[in-house]
């Protein structure tokens, strides 16, 4: 098989989470309302991705996962 070398361009890396002092930041009750408003409007961009008719049923899938897995299932009480 050929590899393939990925040209990916690298932005800007995202602001730390730590303070100057290397401990969390604490964020401002503005900059945390801001935060879950961003997270709720994400949760709600998913929730809009249609599901494909050819998807297979839940289940399904949650079988297969756990069968590839026997030794430690993620899914057995939920099908």
């Amino acid at each position: 098989m050929a590899q393939t070398i990925l040209d990916r361009k690298i932005g800007a890396i995202p602001p730390s989470g730590l303070g100057p002092d290397g401990k969390l930041r604490v964020m401002t009750e503005e900059e945390h309302r801001q935060y879950i408003e961003s997270a709720l409007r994400r949760i709600d961009e998913i929730e809009q991705i249609p599901n494909n008719p050819g998807d297979p049923p839940e289940e399904e899938w949650m079988r297969g996962i756990d069968a590839s897995r026997p030794h430690r299932p993620l899914f057995k009480d939920y099908y």
